[in-house]
């Protein structure tokens, strides 16, 4: 992350880190997660509240993301951007219909 990084971005990075592991610690791999269950999670981790519409847009299906901006591509590419890499191909697959949980963090 570049030094001067934005606090959307570093709390974005601790996000993406930190909450697709802790999703599927306490619920199951799952594509899609409940608003309920993301806000749980990112309470557990003391994840910063703004960015909670980017793990809405990461882990809700697309039917329930209801913000306009940012959109939910807009949202979930910017959650991407921030997941490490040993996160996404160990976590998750490409089911082509978004990322669906697959293997574990070990």
């Amino acid at each position: 992350m570049p030094l001067f990084a934005s606090k959307l971005d570093r709390a974005l990075a601790a996000c993406a880190k930190t909450l697709p592991a802790r999703l599927a610690q306490d619920y199951g791999a799952s594509e899609a997660y409940t608003k309920g269950q993301i806000n749980k999670a990112m309470n557990k981790l003391k994840l910063d509240p703004k960015v909670t519409i980017y793990a809405y847009a990461m882990f809700l299906q697309e039917a329930e993301y209801d913000n306009v901006s940012p959109t939910y591509s807009e949202a979930r590419a910017a959650f991407m951007r921030h997941m490490p890499e040993k996160t996404v191909e160990g976590l998750f697959y490409e089911s082509g219909l978004g990322l669906t949980g697959g293997g574990n963090m070990t």
